[in-house]
């Protein structure tokens, strides 16, 4: 049967919406723009409103979210940021409605969408990895310039999740080419992520598994894979934890030679600095006990011809990492690439290690020493969110029903960082949990409609018994605990985008689910 150019339009709108989602926000946007002319101009408006009608109970929950920001201009006192904040919220109007109108969507389309979605992460993996590859000093959430890596990190959680179920469920009679398919982008999509640290990702992706392992174990009631399975299971869990254990215990674990006397003299003849009441400490190696400061700078400056001053901090915790002796002895044993390690800034050497989780390990534990020995949190981003809910809870209890408007939130939030004289005042940074944000912006009212707009569409559905739509209302639901998810265009998108193409087309996905 030849398909219609609506057919076409809609396959091709729906993989450009994705392609953005997952790589650009222009194409995110130009995306939309498509869905909406779609809406507008292209096929019947009967059909259109038949298939709005058949599901307007969901259409209804799903747009009060964006109504919500429209009634919080009413008690608001920042009328002009309000009216910004429903313009970027039109994401939450004119997605389900754009998708609704043409919902259900052919299955093949779905399965060309799901295609498309990958090729996307992919495409974005070869480019990240190209850049990771060809700067040894790039910053791992820059890998790929247009996208957030945290986004990112949330798209391939969701890919490899929806592809662990194919290689395990899938019984089309393809089965071993769709399985071997899987497998290899599954495998290198996880590679990608220890590649680029992306601790959201990775987080998300063993939690899930985690918790899900022991549920499909006890549900496939077979009694010699379910023992296979728990004994992976426990393996795993074990083994990870044994190795975080062995690591901070390298990490915090004094070395010994502070068991002797403290020697007074480098080397080279020079006086150690010993500052014994700073307990900083890295790698085992208390980073201000033999501390040859002089010679330190003495050599640096001969070797680069650059002020020291600069780099004090990176020097002596570089070599700190290496050797608990910082002296112009040890500092002459530094390679030429350890000299341009510490001129980009890299203040530990384990940082250097390439496909590695201990890079990122070691910054949490640097995080948790420095907040441990001054009550600093202002370079940890994990510890800084506590200080963000905290704001955010206090600025909830200051208007516990409806909150402080559409318009008001940046600038109570700001203000209540600075009456509570934290750290954080001035940054401007938001709470960082987008549960937290809704009660501060519309109180427990609020808070309340919002989990009613998230639950109530797949509970009334029943797609939560659906592999699929579990695994992306978990990555979305856990990932807002820490992330204001819904607060930029990326997150929006991902969320609104994804959400109305899974319950719009609900019995399409039930099937493809249960193949």
């Amino acid at each position: 049967m030849k398909k219609s150019f609506s057919f076409y339009f809609d396959i091709l709108s729906l993989l450009v919406c994705i392609a953005g989602i997952v790589l650009s926000r222009f194409l995110m946007n130009f995306g939309m723009g498509m869905l909406v002319f779609r809406l507008l101009f292209i096929g019947s408006w009967d059909k259109k409103w038949e298939n709005i009608k058949s599901q307007k109970r969901i259409l209804l929950i799903i747009l009060s979210f964006f109504f919500m920001h429209l009634i919080g201009l009413i008690w608001t006192y920042n009328i002009g940021l309000g009216v910004d904040e429903i313009t970027r919220k039109l994401s939450f109007l004119l997605i389900p409605i754009s998708i609704i109108a043409i919902s259900p969507l052919d299955k093949s389309i779905l399965k060309y969408l799901f295609g498309g979605f990958l090729l996307a992460i992919f495409v974005g993996t070869i480019w990240g990895t190209i850049n990771y590859f060809s700067d040894p000093y790039i910053d791992p959430r820059t890998l790929i310039p247009p996208a957030s890596h945290i986004r990112f990190s949330l798209n391939i959680a969701l890919a490899i999740l929806i592809l662990i179920r194919v290689i395990i469920i899938n019984r089309d009679k393809n089965k071993l080419v769709c399985k071997v398919i899987a497998a290899t982008l599954g495998l290198w999509f996880i590679v990608y992520l220890i590649l680029s640290q992306a601790m959201t990702g990775i987080v998300l992706l063993s939690l899930f598994i985690f918790l899900y392992i022991p549920y499909y174990s006890i549900r496939i009631k077979k009694k010699k894979s379910t023992i296979i399975i728990f004994s992976i299971y426990f393996l795993s869990i074990l083994i990870s934890s044994l190795w975080v254990y062995k690591e901070y215990n390298y990490y915090f674990t004094p070395n010994k030679i502070y068991q002797t006397k403290l020697m007074e003299k480098t080397p080279d003849g020079g006086k150690y600095l010993h500052i014994r009441e700073n307990k900083h400490i890295e790698n085992g190696n208390y980073l201000y006990l033999y501390y040859g400061f002089d010679e330190i700078n003495y050599e640096w400056k001969k070797r680069t011809g650059l002020d020291p001053v600069k780099y004090r901090d990176d020097i002596v915790r570089y070599m700190n990492s290496i050797s608990p002796y910082k002296d112009g002895k040890r500092f002459r044993e530094l390679t030429d690439t350890d000299i341009e390690n510490i001129k980009n800034k890299i203040g530990n050497k384990v940082y250097t290690e390439r496909f590695s989780l201990r890079p990122r390990l070691y910054s949490i534990f640097l995080q948790l020493n420095s907040y441990h020995i001054n009550g600093s949190f202002i370079k940890s981003s994990e510890l800084q969110r506590i200080e963000l809910w905290k704001n955010a809870l206090a600025l909830g209890k200051d208007n516990f029903l409806i909150g402080t408007g559409t318009g008001d939130i940046a600038y109570d939030f700001a203000g209540k960082l600075s009456e509570r004289k934290s750290e954080l005042a001035g940054t401007n940074l938001k709470a960082h949990n987008q549960y937290l944000y809704i009660y501060a912006s519309f109180g427990i009212i609020g808070l309340i409609l919002f989990i009613i707009f998230l639950t109530y569409p797949p509970i009334y559905l029943k797609l939560f018994n659906t592999y699929i739509y579990m695994v992306f209302f978990f990555i979305v639901a856990i990932s807002m605990l820490t992330e204001d998810t819904l607060d930029n265009l990326a997150g929006m998108m991902f969320f609104i985008f994804i959400n109305s193409i899974l319950l719009f087309n609900s019995k399409s996905i039930k099937e493809l689910s249960s193949k």
